[in-house]
């Protein structure tokens, strides 16, 4: 009984895996690999001069000293910036 048991488990688990089941974090699955993976985003801080790396999408790009700022400041960094390299 033991034996059917672990055959069963056994022959689940290998069709599984030739199936891929779980695609998630493989890069395989039913839509095939996305396009976004393996993209580097730019990560520097968006404001002029400023070296520092930036907090992310999240809050707009600017580093730590920059997000604080008022919003107006961070709107006009955000244009010269966008001009310069959109």
């Amino acid at each position: 009984m033991i034996d059917r048991f672990a055959r069963v488990v056994a022959d689940r688990l290998g069709s599984m895996l030739e199936r891929g089941a779980g695609g998630g974090r493989g890069g395989g699955g039913r839509r095939g690999p996305s396009k976004l993976r393996g993209r580097k985003l730019e990560m520097r801080c968006r404001y002029p001069g400023c070296t520092n790396r930036s907090k992310g999408p999240r809050f707009r790009f600017l580093c730590e000293t920059h997000r604080r700022l008022p919003k107006k400041k961070q709107d006009e960094a955000l244009k010269k910036w966008a001009a310069k390299n959109g």
